[in-house]
């Protein structure tokens, strides 16, 4: 499938950083879905040299509540155009029926971050879903707080490896992050 070959594609990437980190040993975290750790569990077989790799369910999805399983044509006709322009309009606290705002999701994610991400000093590879991903990446590139926009519009590209390396710029400027991406 071609899941399972970026998958592949992933781990012989890995091997190419690694010469560049020396003998930093990558930590792969993946979503508690088979998917997600079918993919961490293919690329760790394509390494030439051991990684620890470990499931959380703060990686999982956005939850879609009532909504899950059905079209976007299904879910704009329950919702209704005025609900989904009060959407439109806050879309850091829309949810759907019973489901999670990008809010909700980065509060699910904060303590993930701050334990597993941000005081990490070898390198992470983060094997999640499109929604997880793009609230991870608002999270340290974003323009902040609840006045970014849907993470539903951000693109990020299937096959894609976004490298993010924190770069200190003083006591008063906080952290910055440089990103490279590579296509795999």
């Amino acid at each position: 499938s071609e899941g399972q070959d970026i998958a592949r594609r992933l781990g012989r990437f890995l091997n190419e950083q690694r010469k560049e980190w020396g003998d930093m040993e990558p930590h792969i975290y993946t979503s508690t879905l088979p998917r997600a750790i079918e993919t961490g569990t293919i690329c760790v077989q394509e390494l030439e040299k051991p990684a620890s790799m470990e499931a959380f369910s703060a990686l999982n999805p956005v939850d879609v509540g009532a909504c899950h399983g059905m079209t976007m044509g299904d879910i704009r006709q329950m919702l209704g155009p005025d609900q989904l322009e009060r959407m439109r309009k806050n879309p850091a606290h829309a949810r759907l029926p019973g489901g999670e705002s990008q809010m909700d999701v980065t509060k699910r994610l904060e303590p993930f971050i701050v334990d597993y991400l941000e005081r990490q000093t070898s390198p992470v590879l983060v094997v999640s879903h499109l929604s997880t991903l793009q609230i991870l990446y608002e999270y340290f590139i974003g323009t902040g707080g609840e006045h970014r926009g849907p993470f539903w519009a951000l693109q990020l590209p299937v096959g894609t490896v976004i490298q993010l390396v924190a770069r200190f710029g003083g006591a008063s400027a906080g952290v910055s992050w440089e990103e490279t991406r590579f296509q795999i």
